[in-house]
């Protein structure tokens, strides 16, 4: 499948799962639900979609999970605090669920936070978006497609980086873009194709 039918076909999908897995249903008494990540910037490679509410009570947060896993789509909903202040202390509820077919479940990484944080959280996803043309948006969904992992989705929090590579940094060499995330800290498999891109296709960017 051409990356840009897939990041099409995900981004509908995207939408069905939340609606019929009942997760805006749940969410949504709580406070705006705010998307972001691949799924809010429309550059999505696999099935996953993050989400972000208000703070809530971690006996508020296990009621929204048991809301979710009454669903006959979701067979699992982990729970988890911010032991370690990456997330500004806030709350985690991953519902994983069945629909498609992409080789791997949807995973929805909802976090509660502070409204504070989630503006802090959400500036750079801002940038992003408003830096955003349709030809890099192409060469991310490319790039992004390129590092699919073994397990069929992109190394962890490479997400964030593959965007400042090519939003921030002006970044379109596909070597360029994959030495970037190494130095930040990101594992990239070895692939037989060339890696962040299409052969013949980083060099159109503007």
């Amino acid at each position: 499948m051409d990356p840009l039918e897939r990041a099409r076909r995900l981004r509908v999908e995207a939408d069905v799962v939340l609606r019929e897995a009942g997760v805006l249903e749940a969410l949504q008494p709580h406070g705006p639900v705010v998307p972001t990540g691949s799924y809010f910037l429309d550059v999505m490679a696999f099935p996953d979609i993050d989400l972000y509410i208000p703070a809530v009570s971690v006996e508020q947060l296990f009621s929204i999970g048991g809301q979710i896993a009454r669903s006959p789509l979701v067979f699992q909903v982990v729970i988890e605090k911010d032991i370690d202040q990456t997330m500004a202390g806030g709350l985690y509820l991953k519902p994983r669920v069945r629909h498609g077919d992409w080789g791997r479940p949807w995973k929805v990484d909802i976090w509660s936070m502070e409204e504070a944080a989630i503006d802090e959280k959400m500036a750079p996803m801002y940038r992003f978006r408003d830096k955003m043309t349709p030809a890099l948006r192409e060469a991310i969904i490319r790039c992004k497609v390129s590092l699919l992992t073994s397990e069929l989705r992109t190394p962890t929090y490479s997400g964030y980086w593959i965007y400042r590579a090519f939003l921030d940094e002006g970044l379109s060499d596909p070597a360029d873009v994959t030495q970037y995330l190494v130095k930040h800290g990101i594992k990239v498999q070895a692939s037989p194709s060339p890696p962040c891109g299409r052969e013949g296709s980083a060099g159109d960017l503007p």
